[in-house]
């Protein structure tokens, strides 16, 4: 992406080699100049102050744009042999004249790529051997002496041939190593966009699915929302049922007074000895029993109202108006039913909600029973305290529940009733009230006689300012 092609790295190498190199000629340069002063040489001085000139030239424009690299290699090195070339044949005497021409000849093969090289190599080559044989002022040395640094050359620029070689087979080497590369990470980027598009159309398969079940959450919500107000709706008619028939048992016994003092008072009203201290005491017993019919109708009124807001109530006041709208029709059946003051307690709940359960649970009592024909039945309605909460417990003596079905009891429609009239909505309404609405918890248990179901509800504690 970003990333130079080795081709580019290794003319960006050659032109930090290059640019060394002109520093080191600089400095080479710029001495035996001052040395070529100081011995007279002057012609020298001027031609290494010229090529210094060019050298200096070559670094900077090289510094400033590197594009320049082959043509200042070229004119650079171009004028550095001919130096060297100059400098062999106007100092013949100089034993050393050979090192600069062969220096040259190395340069030009590392700086060069291998056609261009091998070009210049053989023009370098062309110009030597006509001096050599053209017996050029300079090149007056022996035919072995000439050969022998001919043979130096060759086998130096052999050993660098070889080298090349190497690098070559080496950089071929980190191209395929980067061309394998390469194709490994396009693989394995098409592997990652593969699984990135699966990934993007699951994640929309998920949001859909979301929204599906969401909306089927919803709708399902909905419709257990309406089933509950259903059950509700069922378990109040059933429960209006038996206070129908409470209300009966409440009125029958001061209906029934009524009746017999009216009938008293008119035989005696027929017989013409109805005195009027007589008629008085009847009036007002007959008053009495039309003011427990009243407040009869109150009580049961009052267990209709919907609670709108949590009260705080004592737990013995809960038990009371309880058993106030229940005894009758359990004293008509000859079940004894009693309340047991433990310890009072005081919570914040909806008080009716309470006695609408506590009625369902003594109404459960009741029909057990009856269906067992217990001897000497009762039922006891306790409240006591177990750390911070408030319990009330309802007591039978019918024998208690089978434990297999103990888990089920509070299921909708499970019924231990055969053949009866049990919805099996009672105990079900009875653990969503105590639970869900009065934030209290509904167990049951056997206890020694009979089955004990209780009610346990957080303590209100009253803050006195």
């Amino acid at each position: 992406m970003g990333e130079l092609h080795p081709q580019n790295q290794f003319v960006e190498h050659k032109v930090k080699l290059l640019l060394k190199i002109f520093l080191v000629l600089f400095s080479v340069i710029g001495t035996m100049s001052i040395i070529r002063i100081i011995d007279n040489d002057y012609l020298q001085a001027g031609i290494d102050f010229l090529f210094l000139i060019i050298v200096l030239y070559g670094y900077y424009k090289l510094k400033t744009d590197s594009s320049y690299y082959k043509k200042i290699t070229r004119f650079v090195f171009f004028t550095a042999f001919f130096a060297s070339l100059f400098l062999v044949i106007n100092h013949p005497e100089t034993p050393i004249r050979f090192i600069w021409l062969s220096t040259v000849v190395y340069m030009v093969f590392y700086l060069f790529d291998e056609r261009e090289a091998s070009l210049w190599l053989l023009g370098i080559g062309i110009i030597v051997f006509a001096c050599f044989f053209l017996h050029v002022d300079g090149f007056h040395i022996s035919f072995v002496d000439f050969l022998i640094w001919i043979m130096n050359l060759l086998v130096v620029l052999m050993i660098a041939h070889w080298y090349a070689d190497i690098e070559k087979l080496v950089t071929q080497k980190l191209l395929e190593i980067q061309k394998m590369l390469s194709e490994e990470v396009e693989k394995k980027t098409r592997e990652l966009e593969r699984k990135k598009s699966e990934l993007e159309k699951k994640t929309q398969e998920l949001e859909v699915l979301n929204e599906t079940l969401e909306e089927k959450i919803r709708i399902k919500t909905e419709k257990n929302r309406q089933q509950e107000k259903m059950l509700f709706q069922q378990a109040r008619h059933a429960q209006m049922g038996e206070m129908i028939s409470m209300i009966a048992h409440q009125w029958r016994q001061p209906l029934n007074a009524i009746a017999a003092v009216n009938a008293t008072v008119k035989l005696k009203n027929d017989l013409g000895v109805c005195e009027q201290t007589f008629v008085n005491e009847k009036t007002r017993l007959i008053s009495e029993h039309v003011q427990h019919l009243s407040s009869t109708i109150d009580d049961f009124r009052n267990f209709f109202k919907l609670d709108k807001n949590k009260e705080v109530r004592s737990t013995t006041q809960i038990i009371r108006d309880t058993l106030r709208l229940a005894e009758s029709a359990l004293e008509s059946k000859l079940i004894h039913v009693s309340e047991e003051i433990v310890q009072e307690c005081t919570i914040l709940t909806y008080p009716n909600e309470v006695v609408h359960v506590l009625l369902n649970l003594i109404k459960n009592a009741e029909d057990a029973i009856v269906i067992r024909k217990i001897d000497r039945p009762f039922i006891v309605v306790r409240t006591t305290q177990e750390g911070e909460y408030a319990v009330i417990e309802v007591e039978d003596n019918a024998g208690g529940i089978e434990l297999d079905i103990m888990e089920k009891i509070f299921d909708p429609y499970f019924t231990t009733k055969e053949n009866s009239d049990g919805t099996g909505l009672g105990l079900y309404m009875s653990k969503t009230i105590i639970e869900d609405h009065c934030n209290g918890k509904i167990e049951i248990k056997n206890g020694s006689s009979g089955a004990v179901f209780r009610l346990i509800f957080p303590l209100h504690h009253t803050t006195h300012r």
